[in-house]
């Protein structure tokens, strides 16, 4: 008996201790993202600095939040002042669809004039077609 309690006490220490949510890796410039204001989850954001140079990306959850992050080291990328374009593309089950431009760095027109003082990037983009 007192093995069994030993062997079970043992058994509920190691879960609450090896299961937890996995760490957190710190993130950048924070965002929102809406679709007619309501929040949008499951959407590649890319960041392009104004000569269409990879900046930063973000995958938006289930309440549109995301935070900017570098594509190889996934760091927090914080915005320096300047002039973004920006894409959305979907990174979800379900596949959402925007006018072609959306993906392209050079004809998006999602565009931020991003300046010091701001914490938060809020995008407001259209509503995508859904496609299974």
């Amino acid at each position: 008996m007192h093995h069994t309690r030993s062997i079970l006490l043992a058994l509920v220490i190691g879960t609450l201790i090896g299961c937890g949510p996995p760490p957190t890796i710190p993130g950048g410039t924070p965002g929102k993202l809406h679709a007619e204001g309501e929040p949008l989850g499951e959407v590649r954001v890319t960041v392009f600095d104004d000569e269409g140079h990879l900046q930063a990306f973000a995958v938006s959850d289930r309440q549109g939040n995301f935070q900017l992050r570098n594509e190889t080291t996934l760091e927090g990328v914080h915005l320096s002042p300047g002039r973004y374009r920006l894409t959305i593309e979907s990174a979800g089950e379900f596949r959402m669809i925007w006018p072609g431009a959306y993906r392209s760095p050079e004809q998006s027109p999602l565009t931020v004039d991003w300046m010091a003082e701001q914490t938060e990037l809020n995008l407001n983009v259209p509503a995508p077609k859904m496609s299974l």
